[in-house]
């Protein structure tokens, strides 16, 4: 199948072209020269003159719209180191303000002014970038990016990683806030709790719905006013060293539920001031032993069940049980002695009827004897 299309001849005869108006000078036998003596310098470069406002703006002229040098520092910056200002329309005003003098265009390519060969971009528009794929940038020395409003960095779906061999540095003269779980454009309402301000630092991890951890080995935390703890939940805290409050003003402690305190150790507790005590409810105290020293002691009781005094009644009357002991063993002892005085009277009246009936039985002997 033969396909015959009939495409447009193109139009082969010769006519004159006229390039539109130029703003550039017209080109003179000194600048073909100059073109001449480029070509065969260390440099090359792209020049677009910036916009004419006017016929008599010879300022556009000088200055870029657009500007791509490659190789060493062009002629041209040369020349625009010699008028006021005249490097700001070519290079950062941070690099400026880093280098000295001559050395603003001379190291312009590189910090060997001789032997670098750099790139120099720049315009009085936008630059923009892109790439379908990736985008690789490699500095072996500095990075400088410097922006005179806003700079804003966006992963749509991947993370972003930040990483340094030295220091890690974050500064603001406004605001720094730490956000995680909110989406790029959705506000941000703080709470009436967040006293950060415009020039504080603020930490919210998915609106208060996620954790936050933090560990080191030694956290110091100073503030020079106020501190707010305000927890929903449960509390714990665990110290497996020792522990010091130094408190040195008032302290007040409210419990609105339970209590519990268990110390395995012993303990001291000293106070310089005096100090009130009020207990609405029942105070239950068990006690192994008790060791108590007082100066004085003052109390005033409407009524009491104090099982101290009845452990005190109780100690008297063993006492007193033990001294009615004692008194009945006297008595015993007593008892004895009669018993002894009783058999020694016993036998002096045995020794009486002896010597009655001996006098007796003489009586009767002599009876006899005169009979």
């Amino acid at each position: 199948m033969d396909l015959n299309i009939g495409w447009p001849e193109a139009d082969t005869s010769e006519s004159p072209y006229e390039p539109p108006d130029s703003i550039l000078p017209a080109a003179t036998e000194a600048s073909s020269a100059q073109e001449r003596a480029q070509s065969l310098t260390r440099y090359q470069y792209f020049f677009v003159p910036s916009h004419q406002t006017d016929e008599d703006d010879a300022e556009c002229i000088t200055k870029p719209g657009a500007f791509l040098r490659l190789g060493a520092y062009s002629d041209i910056e040369e020349e625009s180191a010699q008028t006021e200002g005249g490097l700001s329309a070519y290079y950062p005003s941070r690099y400026i303000a880093r280098e000295s003098e001559d050395n603003v265009f001379k190291n312009a390519a590189g910090s060997d002014a001789a032997q670098s060969c750099g790139i120099a971009l720049t315009c009085d528009g936008r630059v923009m970038l892109k790439a379908e794929e990736e985008v690789f940038i490699e500095a072996t020395d500095l990075v400088d990016i410097h922006s005179g409003k806003d700079i804003n960095l966006t992963a749509d779906t991947g993370p972003i990683t930040a990483a340094t061999g030295d220091n890690f540095s974050v500064s603001a003269t406004k605001k720094v806030s730490l956000r995680s779980g909110a989406n790029q454009n959705e506000p941000y309402v703080p709470p009436a709790e967040n006293t950060s301000g415009d020039t504080g630092v603020e930490i919210i991890a998915d609106n208060g719905n996620s954790d936050v951890f933090l560990e080191g080995k030694a956290i110091y935390l100073h503030a020079h006013g106020s501190q707010t703890t305000d927890i929903d939940g449960e509390q714990t805290t665990i110290v497996r060293s020792d522990t010091l409050d130094d408190i040195w003003g008032n302290k007040k402690s409210i419990f609105r539920g339970s209590h519990l305190s268990l110390y395995f150790a012993g303990g001291l507790s000293y106070r310089a001031s005096a100090s009130f005590n009020v207990s609405t409810s029942i105070d239950l105290n068990l006690l192994m032993t008790d060791f108590k020293f007082a100066i004085g002691t003052f109390e005033l009781v409407k009524w009491a069940v104090n099982l101290k005094e009845m452990s005190v009644n109780n100690s008297v009357l063993d006492t007193q049980i033990t001294q009615l002991s004692n008194r009945v063993c006297n008595l015993s002892t007593d008892t004895v002695f009669y018993e002894m005085d009783i058999s020694s009277l016993s036998a002096k009246t045995s020794q009486i009827a002896t010597e009655m009936g001996n006098m007796k039985a003489s009586i009767m002997q002599q009876c006899n004897v005169q009979l």
